[in-house]
Formats: structure tokens, sequence, C-alpha cells
């Protein structure tokens, strides 16, 4: 069969069911008809807001949704009649799509009378009769239930095999079964609305039903808006994260091309982040802060972007007064460049503009000295001194004398503690790490967030 045949056998299945509906209506009406007071008109006109209302703005908690339809369309059932019940459930019949609104209203009509027949079988309806609660109400309403949601089951079983060539046992494990704690909970709604309207009275039971679903429905809304500006927030996370990291990929960049100028920049700031990170880990800061202070140190020179080529490349001893004036402007304007990733970086682009400071106040470019200058900024300045002669020495007599010229600075120019703690790191790597050669010493190619939620992006290599 195909899709055009398809069509019109769906098309005569929906309408074959109006037909069904409309004789079912006219039967009701010939054999029972319609017994209208101002108590129904009253109380079927309540239930009928309360049916728009949850139409128009459905009661949904997560994935669970609220059948509040189905609860005022029972209990109009079961208080006014099959007749009243359809009026009730009219907002449920209107649909834009003319084949939509003959199904949607044709499967209301069908479901209520039948419902309204095997409720007959035990009871009369509440209000209109002046039934009392009793044992054969409340199967009554059971029975109205159960055929309510059972024939509903089965109309929609054979559209879905008609419309979409479902199986069966698809279309009861897909559409049926996963309703069925819903519609218990809609027969226990309607047994409890019913015994509180026999309790209380018709007035007082519909506002207590209204005031009920107003209630529900704000607890939906309350919800539903906590849910928004959850979203909001962590959208604005995003956000920041995502400004976060590009400002970060932004100055790994700046790091990468100053190595255009001078050749030996990346390969000493990948250096100085892997020592200045164990480093920090050995003198007791916790992973997230040693993680600060390994992107600090892989950045602690990023400042020096734009400096013009014989700055760069030559030593600090061999430039004139105003090349050493533009060179020591680079830890300020590294710490511009750091602070621009966000607040969470505030403390990390001090370090970095403190990395020239000296604990004999010789540094630059505030002067400080000793304990004014951060534990981890003298921790970049160890790690600094150390890859300046690890990756600037000759041979194989490199690293002792970085080693011997660490000696000599402690006290003085370094932190002795700090010298010390160092000295015991390189003692427990191996002959790689004194060297800063394998992969770990590999300048890392962007930024991204550790963690979920953490403040501290982590640096991917190459």
């Amino acid at each position: 069969m195909d899709g055009s045949q398809r069509n019109r056998v769906v098309s005569a299945y929906i309408y074959g069911l109006a037909v069904v509906a409309v004789s079912l209506v006219l039967y009701w009406l010939y054999s029972f008809g319609l017994t209208v007071t101002w108590t129904a008109l009253g109380a079927a006109v309540t239930l009928l807001v309360v049916c728009a209302v949850s139409r128009r703005f459905p009661v949904t908690f997560g994935r669970n949704t609220v059948e509040v339809v189905d609860i005022v369309v029972l209990a109009a059932l079961v208080w006014l009649g099959p007749l009243w019940a359809i009026l009730v459930a009219a907002p449920s019949m209107i649909c834009r799509e003319r084949l939509r609104a003959v199904y949607d209203a044709a499967n209301h009509l069908i479901i209520i009378l039948a419902a309204g027949y095997a409720f007959q079988a035990f009871a009369e309806p509440l209000i209109s009769s002046s039934q009392p609660f009793d044992d054969s109400f409340a199967y009554g309403v059971i029975a109205a239930s159960a055929v309510y949601y059972i024939t509903d089951d089965v109309i929609t079983l054979f559209l879905g095999r008609l419309k979409y060539r479902m199986r069966a046992t698809q279309i009861l494990y897909t559409s049926m079964l996963p309703t069925v704690p819903s519609d218990v909970a809609a027969i226990l709604t309607v047994l409890g609305a019913s015994y509180m309207l026999a309790v209380f009275g018709p007035a007082a039971s519909l506002v207590l039903f209204a005031g009920g679903f107003g209630a529900l429905t704000s607890l939906h809304l309350i919800w539903h808006r906590q849910k928004e500006n959850e979203a909001l927030r962590a959208e604005n996370r995003r956000l920041r994260e995502s400004l976060k990291t590009s400002n970060l990929t932004f100055a790994l960049q700046l790091v990468r091309l100053l190595g255009e100028e001078d050749g030996t920049i990346p390969a000493r700031a990948a250096a100085a982040a892997v020592y200045a990170a164990d480093l920090a880990r050995r003198l007791g800061l916790d992973a997230e802060r040693a993680e600060k202070v390994r992107l600090a140190a892989l950045l602690r020179d990023v400042g020096l972007a734009g400096l013009p080529g014989e700055v760069l490349g030559a030593p600090l001893e061999r430039l004139n007064p105003l090349g050493r004036r533009l060179y020591r402007g680079h830890p300020v304007r590294g710490e511009q460049v750091l602070a621009a990733a966000g607040p969470e970086f505030e403390e990390a682009a001090k370090w970095v503009r403190w990395h020239h400071e000296r604990v004999d106040g010789t540094g630059y470019p505030d002067r400080l000295r000793a304990e004014w200058i951060p534990l981890e900024a003298r921790i970049l300045a160890v790690a600094d001194a150390y890859v300046e002669r690890i990756l600037g020495g000759a041979g194989e007599t490199a690293a002792p004398e970085a080693r011997r010229a660490l000696a000599d600075a402690a006290g003085g120019a370094l932190d002795g503690n700090v010298v010390r703690a160092f000295l015991s790191v390189l003692d427990a790597g191996g002959e790689d790490y004194v060297r800063a050669a394998g992969e770990r010493f590999a300048f890392p190619d962007d930024a991204r967030p550790e963690t979920p939620g953490s403040g501290v992006p982590q640096l991917r290599v190459v």
C-alpha cells in the first residue's frame, strides 16, 4: 500500500469513527435525554474552564505530564453524565487541521459515551441524580475509567496500524503501557474529588477542585520558571567558559607567534609550566591551584608579544635603556592578557605580573620583597630561572650549571625554601625530566575546561 492509498484508508477510518460517534450521541439523547439545571450548568462551565486552561498550559514536571484533561472529563462524566462531559471536553477537540479535529472529536465522543454506558451499569451521576457516594458509585467510576482508557487505546491502536504500519506490540509498549501510572492516578483523583463533592456539596467541592488545579498549575509554572532560570544560568556559564577558553587559546597563540621571533619561547613556556606545577604540588598547593600555577607559568611571557625582534632576541644586559624599559614592561602586559580570561584568573594574572620580582627587592615591575611576593609568583620565578639556563645552556653541562645557579641565587634573588623544594623535585625526576625533554614538555595546542563546572582549564598538548 503506497502513501496515497494509506492516507485514503486513514481518512475513511476517521470519518467512520465520526459516524459512529454521532450515532452514539443521537442514541443517548433518544434514550436518556439531557437534564439541564443551574447546578449542572455551573459545574460544567467550571470544569470546561479548567479543561481549556489545562489544554493551553499542560502541567508537566520533567518528563512526566499530569493528564488534567482526563481527570476533568472523567469527573464531569460521573458527576453530570456523558453529554455534559462532552461539553467539558470540547476544548480538547479543537485543532487547526480538519482531519485531526474530526479524529479528536470522534475519539472523545466515543470514549466518553462508552464510559458513560459502563458507569450507568453501576450508578447514576453524582450531581444530576443526587447519587450517594457508596460502593456502587466507586465501582462505576472504576468501570467507566477502565472503559474510557481501553476504548481510547483500541482506537489509537487501529490508527497506528493504518497510518504508521506499527505492530500492535510496538504500540502497546511505546504508547499504552507508559501511561498506566498516570491513568491510575487520574482514577484515584476522580474518586477523591467525588468523595469531597459528596461531603462538602457541589459549590464547595468545585471551588476546591478548581483551586487545587490552580495550585497545580502554579507549581508547574514555578517549576518551569526555575528550569528556565537554571537553563539561563547554565548558558551563561557555558558562554563564560567559552569566552574564557577563547581568551586562553588566543593567549597561547600569542606565545606560539612569539616563537617566530625567538624560537625558544614556546619551549621555555612549556617547560616552565611543567616545573612550576610540580613544584607547586611539592609545596602543598592543591590540584586546582597547581593547575593555575601551570597556566600562569605557560603564559608568563605572553606580554612580550608586540615587542621588536631585536628586543626579544638580545640578552637583557645588552639592551639599551629603551629596550630594557620595553622588555621590563612585559609582566604588566601579561597580567592584562591573563586577566581578560575572566575573574577566576585575577590571582594568576598577579603572579604573572610579579614573576620577575626578587626576594631581595631588586626585581620588577613593583620591586616587591620577600613575603610580599606571593608564593605562586616565587614558584614561577624559580621555574623561569631554571628553564632559562637549562634550555639556554650548552650540552650536558647545562643541568649542573642551572642547579648551581639556583643554589647561588637562593636567599638573594630567589626564595631559598622554594629553591630547595625544586631541587628535590629535580632529584626525584629522571634524566629527561631534568633536561626538559619528552612529550610532557611539548607546547599545548589549546585550552579547554578540565571538568564541567571547573574554573581551571586543562592544557592539551599536541
